[in-house]
Formats: structure tokens, C-alpha cells, sequence
């Protein structure tokens, strides 16, 4: 026989109702109507322990906010709006009221005289952290990967692709995309870096960076800020990688001969002084 699953604490859920915005009272009361209704001011206040001469102010302001309604008179009665429709408003009045915030903060001139830069320090952080720029990119995603990372993030990829954002991939390893500008890059030659923890790099919209490896096997040493001379540099970075992967494209053998596969030698005359 399977037990019943058991009702969250009473405090918790106030507590929860308390960062959706409710006061401690409005929790209480609200709580006490899921429990019992449709019930008199009278009837709420022994339920819910709020003393009696508040509890007809509160009940009427959760029936302004749209949490509760009433019926009747002499006692007028109280009963609360459904656990689910609850949620559901409240998702809703917060997704107004950010849009309204934005709206507003974004017509103050403000210029900030720092950006931090974030160390995350797991694999796992890093990269929900890029997921996170990615499906909030509105114009251009740059970004340099390994093959083996690209399942996590190709469903918010083509997402941004879908409305409307450039992407331009550079992949380490082969990848199959059919959306975007992808450039694949040979992996011979760097199984060093591979050892020391595949890379990541990202550059969104110009105003936000993500950079570093992500370990695996080696320590996750990864960073993510809007300093905008930081997110110049990446975006130039990899954009450069682009550059090279066209130049490569073009000039193919030749290229090779001087340079050696992958730019080997380069690679050994500057990566090894």
C-alpha cells in the first residue's frame, strides 16, 4: 500500500508565499482558506491564529489581489483562489512586472563604474551559465566548443537560431549542425590541450562573455562577465579563430606545408618557449 504523501511544513510554505510577494498574515490566511471554506472572518482568524481585528483587511486585500473572492453577508463568507491558479497568477503578474521593470530601468541612463568578473567553479555551473547566455542572445552568438559538449547545448542553440539570432560555431571534433555559420577543427595535435580540460569560449551580443576550460578531467577554471573590455577581447579572439578557419578553407595544402597541420609549428614556437 503506498503511504500518503504528506503535506509541506505549514512554515515553509508561508515562507514560500512570503518571497511570492504575500505578508506573513496574508499567508496565514490564505493558508487557512485552502483548509476550510467558504468560512466567516471570524472562523479565519481561529484557523489561522492572525488576531481577529486584522484578519477582515487582509482577507479583502487578497481579494483585490486577485487570491481570494467572497459570498454573502452577515457573515460574508471567504474562499480562497485554487493552489494551481494561484501559481499561474502569480507567474504572470511577476513576467508584467518584470517586463515593466525593464522597460522603466532601461530609460535611466546608468553607466556602471565596475563589472565583476565571476569565477564558476564546475563544469555543471559553467555550463547552465552558458545555456543561460545563450537563450537570452537577441543578435549574435559567437562560440568556440568541443564535440563532446555540444548535446547540452545544441537544443538552446537552435532555439536562438529559430528566432532570428546569428550564430557562428567553432567546434573542436566533428559535430553534425544544420543551423548557423560551423567551422570544424581538426583535433590532431591537441590532445595536450585536450588533457588539461576542453576549452569553452562565448561571446554574446557584445555584452556578455564566458571563457575558460571546463576541466574534465582537469580542474574547471572558467569566468563569465559583462566587462567590456573583456568581452571585446574573447569576441576578437574568437573571431580570429574564425578567420584562420576561413583562410584555412581557402588556402587548404599549402597552408599546411608552411605552417604544419593545424598550425603546428606556430603552436610549438610560441605555446613552447
Amino acid at each position: 500500500m503506498n503511504k500518503p504523501v504528506s503535506a509541506p511544513p505549514e512554515d515553509s510554505v508561508v515562507e514560500d508565499l512570503m518571497r511570492a510577494g504575500f505578508t506573513e498574515y496574508e499567508a496565514k490566511v490564505y493558508l487557512s482558506l485552502l483548509a476550510h471554506h467558504p468560512v466567516s472572518a471570524y472562523s479565519i482568524s481561529q484557523n489561522s491564529g492572525v488576531p481577529h481585528s486584522r484578519v477582515y483587511d487582509i482577507s479583502r486585500r487578497l481579494i483585490k489581489k486577485g487570491f481570494a473572492v467572497s459570498s454573502g453577508s452577515s457573515p460574508e463568507l471567504f474562499s480562497p483562489l485554487s493552489p494551481d491558479e494561484l501559481v499561474e497568477k502569480i507567474e504572470r503578474d511577476n513576467e508584467q512586472l518584470t517586463r515593466q521593470l525593464k522597460t522603466r530601468l532601461e530609460a535611466i541612463d546608468f553607466v556602471a563604474d565596475f563589472d565583476p568578473v565571476w569565477n564558476l567553479h564546475s563544469r555543471e555551473e559553467s555550463l547552465e551559465k552558458l545555456k543561460e547566455m545563450i537563450s537570452g542572445a537577441e543578435k549574435k552568438i559567437f562560440l568556440g566548443f568541443w564535440a563532446e559538449e555540444f548535446p547540452m547545448l545544441e537544443e538552446d542553440l537552435r532555439a536562438a537560431h529559430q528566432r532570428g539570432v546569428q550564430i557562428f560555431l567553432l567546434c573542436y571534433g566533428q559535430v553534425e549542425v544544420d543551423f548557423g555559420q560551423v567551422y570544424v577543427h581538426e583535433r590532431h595535435y591537441l590532445d595536450e590541450i585536450n588533457a588539461q580540460g576542453r576549452s569553452i569560449d562565448c561571446a554574446v551580443d557584445s555584452r556578455v562573455c564566458l571563457t575558460g576550460m571546463l576541466g574534465n578531467p582537469g580542474k574547471s577554471q572558467v569566468v563569465w562577465t559583462r566587462n567590456q573590455g573583456l568581452v571585446y577581447s574573447i569576441e576578437g579572439y574568437i573571431i580570429h579563430d574564425f578567420y584562420l578557419a576561413e583562410i584555412r578553407l581557402a588556402f587548404g595544402k599549402p597552408m599546411d606545408d608552411l605552417f604544419g597541420e593545424n598550425l603546428e609549428k606556430l603552436r610549438k614556437k610560441f605555446l613552447h618557449v
